[in-house]
């Protein structure tokens, strides 16, 4: 009985037939296998005639279950690798098609894709890398490396496979055998390309991928068939070399100090190499050879190391991330300088290391790592995975530069850096030269003449390209490093060459932007809409007698632009807009209509943008294709770019002004008085330009000298074709506090001098006599009242109204009148 594994059925005796393959490859493996190069020259363009065929032995019966396992080596990448192509007729040139694109595996079964399934592959360039299919309809499943990358349910009709057709290895066909295109063909290495009509286990797969054994397809097998090779070199190498991982590095023949060669290789993305076996020091050794002339001189010290003992004398650790080296080549009596000398170089006469003071200059090394890449941006590529770049070999005794997909950027002979793209055939750019000691490279952000047009460049034009490790969420400072987008013109210095805050301009202008013209509104029939709100911001004066308010206040006004673009905005800010922007863009205009005596004054303006939405997803062309100036390009790509609905453009203008208000008096001190500021669009009629959502803001005291600040409105009127706005605000007169510092008052001075009309005249002359005279004894014993300071009134009270204190010596007698003293205060 056949089992059932993660959907793909087993065929019946499987056990008994993976140990028969195990057993048979271990016996004919031996220690060769075949290896072919497809296209593997990076600098030749692609062609269509270069392949491996296989025509499938007619009269197999149909195949309903296979394997297809194969080991690649990517060199390059066009359209995509294409490592099998099977077509049994016209009508069915894709009955099995495995290829990959960037680092997704797509296939093709019986002429209908597989569109359902996310495959994930490794893309990296030069690494050996091993794939199994196994195909059971409508079960798939994927093995990269020996591991299981992905699986799921293939699509279409089930049926098998016919076996009277045709397979091309790094070809595609679009018809039967033949419609071959040459960007549809494959730059790798490939080797052990076998096909079985059977399912291998999990544990064969690992077997062939880890190259304990080389299984043999009994369909095909690129080691015991008959192939044709067409136009691909052919070697053996040993099975267990193209498992084997070791350490590459790139020799930089620039006799530097130790700060430019750590910046060089980290802004590679890389590292200053190190060996770390004996192997790898040897390869370093005699790949030195090559560069005695630039590097030796008449010192025994040639390379740089890219470790130090600088902390703690004698512990030798890495530059790149501190671990102690786990491998030393010391020569006889190395280290012996102590803590003078923190670094290590490579002899130049023995693949052995001495110690030296990291102040000299030497040439150096970096580590290729192939796993991590530089992005070129400028070149107007139409997938980011096209913009990968890595540091390889040497041209002309430099280093050189290649992408994944056949640009490339070397030093020439004359001295010159130039741009070149490999899939054309043709050179694109040279770099323009500055001023400089030492040799430049193309690392960061660097102008360009343009040699071949390309994008929307001409000849002659200087454009800026840029190559760094800096991802597509980060800016790329000027010398290569990065910092995050985040920091783009926030006025702080983030890049150590301070390009962060360059070209900062904040809007970007279209061509044949007007800034005396509105904008359009939602559509180009729709009029503009304007959003007013008055923040008033003090009360200074209210004029009853003149009918008049004084006011500080402030109108600002909110719009889309439709035509801008905006960079770099902060959320939460105020982005304000420099002068020369300021004067090229288009504002609104108002005017007041009830100032009073023309008394109205601007005392600040300000224009900014507020963003208001999310920026445009970051573009991974790190240079903008289209500039103001024809010549030059101005914005780097890496700057946030948000669309015209993401920013909303600002006026805020300061007054102080006199308005005039019709008092009504009538209710006096009980009213309440309504005023208003109102002022319309000049800019356009309501057809073109419209106020909406006005609104009127009080954030100062309520509570004013002499009346409250009431509520407030805002209303929109349409004043003879233009729109208007009325920001209406309430004075409630404050009514107590004129009753107690006008009205009671009064009222008791008139109740005082209306009681002295009761007090009997003849009454009021004896006191006043006897005062005059001396005869009155002491007001205090008499029971006069004079409080100090106070002014005296004579009155007459009735006596049993008034208690005197008995210590006073006064008695106290019924129904008597007395003379008092009485004393009002104000």
């Amino acid at each position: 009985m056949g089992g059932v594994t993660g959907g793909l059925t087993t065929l019946p005796g499987n056990d008994t037939l993976e140990n028969h393959r195990l057993a048979h490859a271990s016996k004919a493996t031996g220690e060769q296998t075949r290896v072919f190069s497809l296209q593997t020259d990076i600098w030749a363009a692609p062609r269509s005639d270069a392949f491996l065929r296989y025509n499938l032995t007619e009269g197999r019966p149909p195949i309903s279950s296979l394997t297809v396992c194969y080991r690649f080596n990517i060199q390059q990448f066009r359209d995509g690798v294409y490592f099998l192509s099977y077509a049994t007729g016209d009508h069915m040139d894709n009955a099995l098609l495995l290829y990959q694109r960037e680092e997704t595996m797509n296939f093709y079964y019986n002429d209908v894709e597989s569109a359902n399934m996310y495959l994930k592959v490794h893309d990296t360039l030069g690494s050996w890398h091993h794939h199994c299919h196994l195909l059971n309809f409508p079960n798939y499943r994927l093995y990269v490396d020996g591991e299981l990358s992905g699986e799921g349910q293939m699509t279409g009709e089930k049926r098998p496979l016919d076996t009277n057709g045709t397979i091309y290895i790094g070809q595609e066909q679009d018809s039967f055998a033949g419609g071959l295109d040459r960007l549809q063909s494959t730059s790798a290495f490939m080797a052990q390309i076998n096909v079985w009509d059977s399912l291998l286990s999990e544990r064969e797969i690992r077997s062939i991928a880890k190259c304990s054994t080389n299984l043999f397809g009994n369909v095909l097998s690129s080691d015991t068939d008959d192939v044709e090779v067409v136009n691909v070199g052919e070697e053996r190498r040993p099975l267990a070399s193209l498992c084997e991982k070791s350490d590459e590095f790139v020799i930089v023949p620039e006799k530097w100090y130790i700060g430019p060669s750590e910046k060089f290789c980290s802004v590679s993305n890389s590292e200053v190499f190190t060996p770390a076996d004996d192997v790898v020091n040897e390869q370093l050794f005699n790949e030195t050879r090559q560069f005695l002339e630039q590097c030796g001189g008449k010192s025994y010290r040639l390379l740089r190391l890219g470790a130090t003992d600088r902390v703690s004398d004698g512990d030798w650790r890495r530059f790149k991330d501190g671990a102690p080296l786990s491998y030393t080549a010391w020569a006889p009596g190395e280290p012996n300088d102590g803590p003078k000398s923190d670094c290590i170089v490579l002899k130049k006469s023995l693949s052995k290391w001495g110690d030296v003071d990291c102040k000299d200059e030497y040439c150096f090394s970096c580590l290729k790592n192939k796993d991590k890449f530089l992005q070129i941006r400028g070149l107007c590529q139409q997938k980011e995975h096209h913009t990968r770049f890595l540091l390889d070999g040497y041209v002309n005794a430099r280093p050189f530069f290649r992408g994944y997909y056949g640009h490339s950027m070397y030093m020439t002979k004359e001295g010159d850096w130039v741009l070149r793209d490999g899939l054309a055939n043709k050179t694109l750019a040279a770099m323009t030269k500055r001023r400089s000691l030492t040799t430049e490279y193309p690392l960061g952000r660097r102008q360009w003449t343009v040699l071949s047009p390309f994008c929307r460049h001409f000849v002659d034009d200087v454009v800026e390209i840029s190559l760094s490790a800096c991802a597509t969420d980060e800016f790329t400072c000027a010398d290569g490093s990065c910092v995050p987008g985040s920091v783009r013109c926030n006025l702080l210095e983030d890049c150590l060459d301070s390009s962060d805050e360059e070209n900062c301009n904040l809007v970007e202008f279209p061509e044949g932007y007007h800034g005396h013209r509105p904008p359009p509104g939602v559509t180009f029939q729709d009029p503009l809409l304007v959003q007013p709100t008055v923040n008033i911001i003090r009360f200074s004066n209210v004029d009853d007698i003149n009918l008049a308010v004084y006011l500080e206040f402030e109108v600002s006004l909110a719009w889309t632009d439709r035509n801008l673009k905006f960079r770099n905005l902060k959320m939460n800010a105020e982005n304000k807009l420099s002068k020369e922007e300021v004067r090229k863009v288009w504002v609104p205009e108002v005017e007041f209509l009830n100032v009073n005596d023309g008394r109205l004054k601007e005392l600040k303006k300000s224009l900014f943008v507020r963003a208001v939405g999310e920026p445009d997803p970051p573009h991974f062309n790190d240079v903008k294709m289209e500039s103001p100036n024809a010549n030059t390009l101005s914005f780097p790509s890496t700057d946030t770019v948000f669309p015209a609905s993401s920013g909303l453009m600002v006026q805020r203008i300061l007054y102080s002004a006199s308005f005039s208000c019709n008092f009504q008096l009538f209710h006096y001190p009980f009213d309440t008085q309504a005023c208003s500021v109102f002022f319309e669009l000049t800019s356009a009629t309501s057809l073109v330009v419209a106020f909406q959502n006005a609104s009127v803001e009080y954030r100062g005291r309520t509570d004013l000298s002499k009346y409250n600040v009431g509520p407030m409105t805002a209303a929109i009127y349409d004043n003879e074709g233009q729109d208007a706005v009325e920001a209406t605000f309430q004075l409630e007169r404050r009514y107590s506090l004129l009753v107690l510092t006008i009205f009671l008052p009064t009222v008791l001075l008139l109740g005082i001098g209306y009681s002295t009309l009761f007090v009997k005249l003849a009454l009021l002359q004896k006191p006043m006599a006897d005062e005059a005279d001396g005869s009155l004894p002491d007001a205090r014993r008499q029971g006069l009242l004079v409080p100090a300071g106070g002014f005296p009134l004579q009155s007459l009270l009735l006596d049993n109204a008034l208690r005197v204190n008995g210590s006073s010596g006064v008695e106290e007698k019924a129904g008597k009148m007395r003379v008092l003293k009485i004393v009002v205060l104000f």
